[in-house]
């Protein structure tokens, strides 16, 4: 299980919003990304990137009956790709989904047999070839996103506690006339029933490859999870913001 207590410090607008979403405990300084980035990889080097098909386990709630699962993905792929976009907004850079990569290949190379669905079950060969025809086109890496999300419930059980409280006396002379109020303290006992916390659990973990060596070990990564009570709220535009925050953190470091 990944860890519970961090979250990404991204833009001040998208803390303004998770805040808005998951209004939990504040954040602490332990609170902060993860990166990692190759010293011997140019980042501000990058011009054209493409998405590998994205990973996500989503099961805070359950899927939208009407929103077919290609749209949802659709939007995943949407949202970090804008988020690079803007992060590295003054390099200009390409940054193709796996979807529309495929179709460009498609004019240069013909159909390829492939599929958001099937790539990762593609033989190493199949891939191989599929990431020189995408080197060839230009694109210097690939991005993996895997996404998680899922609810937690805190069990707090039922606990005896003591406390001072103070009761207020009156004391009045023969006529009945208060001349004096006295405050005495008492011991009193409370009871705090059990009940339950739900808790929002949302990660995103992103690794940036050199399509120099698309199989050897990646060359930068991002890994942000926020772990807070929830009050309410759509449970997809917390991941929204993730994702992007962590877009924004892997690329936007870059100069």
């Amino acid at each position: 299980m990944f860890s519970r207590r961090t979250v990404v410090a991204g833009s001040a607008l998208l803390l303004v919003a998770l805040a808005f979403l998951l209004q939990g405990a504040p954040a602490s300084a332990k609170e902060q990304p993860e990166f990692w980035q190759n010293p011997d990889y140019d980042l501000a080097a990058l011009r054209k990137i493409f998405l590998l098909p994205v990973s996500a386990s989503l099961n805070a709630r359950s899927p939208s009956a009407v929103m077919p699962a290609s749209r949802r993905l659709s939007d995943l792929e949407g949202w970090a790709t804008s988020a690079i976009q803007e992060a590295m907004r003054k390099k200009t850079p390409i940054v193709k989904t796996f979807g529309a990569l495929l179709q460009d290949m498609s004019l240069v190379y013909g159909a390829l047999p492939f599929t958001p669905e099937n790539f990762a079950a593609a033989s190493p060969e199949a891939r191989s070839d599929f990431y020189k025809k995408a080197a060839d086109m230009g694109f210097q890496a690939m991005l993996q996103i895997e996404l998680f999300q899922e609810m937690e419930v805190e069990h707090v059980p039922e606990r005896t506690y003591s406390h001072t409280v103070y009761e207020e006396v009156q004391i009045r002379d023969e006529k009945g006339r208060v001349k004096e109020r006295v405050r005495i303290p008492q011991e009193k006992t409370e009871v705090q029933p059990a009940y339950d916390d739900e808790y929002l659990s949302t990660r995103c973990l992103a690794r940036l490859y050199a399509l120099s060596d698309p199989e050897g070990d990646h060359v930068a990564a991002v890994d942000f999870a926020i772990y807070r009570e929830y009050q309410g709220g759509p449970v997809m535009k917390v991941v929204e913001n993730v994702l992007k925050a962590s877009m924004k953190r892997l690329v936007g470091g870059s100069k």
